[in-house]
């Protein structure tokens, strides 16, 4: 009895651990986790889980879910992290809220992931 509630401690604790990460076959649409950060650059909140759309134009339109609901807000691709952590891509993202105050997330995914070409190559576009 305490092995298989060990075990079942174990696999929650690794269903916690694990990141969401889904990613349709062109890579402009993707399931990752985002978290808001403050005006100092500290997190801001937990993590979330995050629909991202790549928009044509290089504009992001973000889906985040909170509970039984979804905010959706279009947001812009700021830069990429120099350091992530190993085999994670850190993405920082813009946008101006309804208070016309600045706010910005931070999304992770996997570095290996179709996705990341595809912001790799927003990034480049904006700084043409």
């Amino acid at each position: 009895m305490v092995l298989g509630i060990g075990l079942c401690a174990g696999l929650i604790y690794l269903g916690y651990r694990m990141e969401p990460h889904r990613v349709s076959k062109d890579g402009k649409r993707f399931l990752c986790t985002g978290q808001r950060l403050a005006p100092g650059g500290d997190t801001d909140g937990r993590k979330r889980e995050v629909w991202v759309t790549v928009l044509d134009g290089g504009q992001l339109q973000v889906d985040i879910k909170r509970r039984m609901h979804h905010d959706l807000s279009h947001w812009t691709l700021e830069g990429k992290a120099p350091n992530p952590p190993s085999g994670r891509a850190v993405y920082l993202l813009r946008t101006v809220n309804n208070l016309w105050a600045l706010d910005r997330m931070a999304i992770r995914l996997p570095a290996k992931s179709k996705a990341v070409p595809v912001l790799d190559d927003v990034i480049t576009n904006r700084a043409r």
